[in-house]
């Protein structure tokens, strides 16, 4: 059967292979790019569905069946990620809507639970099966990053615009004081939780640089790292 030279897996994936296994080093760079344009249906797909920009996306947890999308309209949508590769299916929309841009988002273990952050001073709580609003905690200025604890869906830490980096348990009343783990007059713009030893913290200091937290001895830290530049991410990979 004569191979198919059109834009289709067959011939896409056999150009990649022969590249690849062949190693014809005359093919230039310039020619790959232009054959594989006009099958970016292969390696992307566009999902619509937000007003504005997106500022903030995470996958589920335990194999990525759900991804979590926020932005500047303000609103968390929720996707299903092989209807929305195979289909144009419409995201679902969780009913707790921010009152501006919305700048984090976190899954709990479970995956049934979303935490979403934004410029409103919010962190909202919502219920994944239901769509419905569960909580609501209140920083004094924006949320820039939440991180839930790997060992204990109730526990998360939230860092925020107002130099504090606070940490919460859902089951305690929202009016209730958190625990405050640190505190700077420079913004917190990320927190993650250690997924291995979940007592240690990092966070990302748009002033002080990279911090590293043990959540037993506040408010000292273990590690500050100074960057040359302002410092918007911190993270840990197992």
């Amino acid at each position: 059967m004569k191979e198919v030279r059109g834009c289709g897996v067959r011939s896409a994936v056999g150009f990649l292979s022969r590249r690849t296994i062949g190693g014809q080093p005359r093919l230039k760079e310039d020619f790959q790019r232009r054959r594989l344009a006009g099958c970016s249906s292969l390696y992307k797909k566009d999902m619509l569905g937000h007003f504005g920009c997106v500022n903030a996306i995470e996958f589920s947890n335990n194999g990525g069946q759900w991804l979590v999308s926020g932005g500047d309209d303000r609103r968390v949508l929720l996707w299903h990620m092989e209807k929305a590769i195979h289909s144009r299916a419409k995201p679902i929309k969780l009913k707790g809507e921010h009152l501006s841009n919305i700048f984090c988002l976190a899954f709990d273990s479970t995956n049934k639970r979303v935490f979403s952050g934004g410029n409103d001073e919010q962190v909202i709580l919502h219920d994944v099966e239901r769509g419905e609003t569960l909580n609501v905690f209140l920083h004094d200025d924006a949320v820039y990053g939440l991180s839930v604890s790997p060992v204990n869906d109730n526990v998360f830490a939230s860092s925020s615009d107002d130099g504090r980096v606070l940490i919460w348990d859902t089951r305690e009343p929202p009016h209730g004081e958190p625990f405050c783990l640190a505190n700077y007059p420079s913004a917190f713009h990320s927190v993650m939780f250690n997924p291995v030893e979940p007592r240690l913290l990092a966070t990302a200091n748009s002033k002080e640089g990279v911090g590293l937290w043990d959540i037993r001895k506040p408010p000292l830290s273990l590690m500050i790292e100074h960057h040359k530049y302002c410092v918007n991410k911190s993270t840990f990979r197992v």
